[in-house]
């Protein structure tokens, strides 16, 4: 009998991580996490700021899907956590690159990124081949980009831009959820502009699909792209709650969130075109599914 693959997931306690884990082990595969704390069987101690880890332990690794990075979202963007930001994402994969030539098994890469990374046009639909903008998120995605590529001298690999990511356990629409949860149910901005977004599911299919079919390249981990006030009602809808209150102007949210405020406040729309060529299947490609689906959970 065949001895299962391993997978190393750095930033495996994460929403998608372990969305991930659960997916990978269903198929077969035998999985690891890297983490910052104590390790057991199944997580590995690491440190790219110090460049501590055990190799021993990564002998019989097949695949490295690195989704390290503290969250984008959760707090202002100050110079000190922009600093984190970034140390959380390039560091830890330039360190994931030194440290691949000594892993005797690795055959392929998947790196994460971020699809909010382009110089915002209206009424453009981006594609991977449009060029980076020149905002913070741009310069981030550029860069931790740049990180990956340094896997070329070891296997294959793949870069996904991620969207927002669509989950009942957290993330995104947990932060969207809350108003409305308050019968406060309201668009954010001028309420017109476009999200790109993915369910969670999809998004742990797509990083099976690239590692099974060894892609190669930059993909978009879109399903698709909805108005914020679309959004807003179809989430209120599904949670019984009234949606009627005038928008939440654009320079409260900026006063309050600061710069990352463009995380609701960019007219984005992003082509998934590129994904679907290579035989990739949404299994939600309409928001109304993508939420019934976790509402009912």
């Amino acid at each position: 009998m065949n001895k299962p693959k391993t997978v190393l997931i750095a930033g495996g306690s994460g929403l998608v991580g372990t969305n991930l884990a659960s997916l990978l082990r269903d198929k077969g595969y035998s999985v690891k996490f890297l983490t910052r704390q104590k390790s057991n069987d199944s997580l590995i101690h690491w440190s790219p700021k110090t460049k501590e880890i055990d190799l021993q332990e990564l002998i019989d690794v097949d695949v490295v899907v690195n989704l390290a990075g503290a969250n984008i979202g959760d707090r202002n963007w100050t110079d000190a956590r922009k600093k984190e930001l970034i140390a959380s994402r390039i560091d830890s994969t330039l360190f994931l690159s030194e440290i691949a030539a000594k892993m005797p098994a690795l055959s392929y890469y998947v790196g994460a990124s971020g699809v909010n990374c382009y110089e915002l046009i209206p009424k453009r639909i981006v594609s991977e081949s449009d060029a980076f903008g020149s905002d913070f998120l741009s310069t981030l995605v550029r860069d931790w980009e740049a990180a990956s590529d340094q896997f070329q001298a070891h296997c294959p690999y793949m870069k996904l831009r991620i969207a927002m990511v669509l989950s009942g356990e957290g993330g995104s629409l947990e932060a969207m959820k809350k108003p409305i949860s308050f019968g406060l149910g309201s668009p954010l901005g001028k309420g017109t502009q476009y999200h790109p977004w993915i369910h969670i599911d999809d998004l742990s299919r797509m990083i099976l699909f690239g590692m099974e079919q060894h892609l190669t390249g930059t993909y978009h981990a879109v399903a698709n792209c909805d108005q914020n006030r679309t959004m807003m009602k179809a989430i209120s809808r599904q949670m019984k709650r009234p949606f009627f209150l005038p928008a939440v102007p654009a320079f409260l949210l900026k006063m309050i969130l600061g710069e990352r405020s463009m995380l609701v406040l960019s007219d984005l729309q992003v082509s998934n075109d590129k994904i679907k060529k290579t035989g990739f299947q949404f299994q939600f490609e309409q928001l109304t599914d993508a939420l019934k689906a976790i509402f009912q959970k």
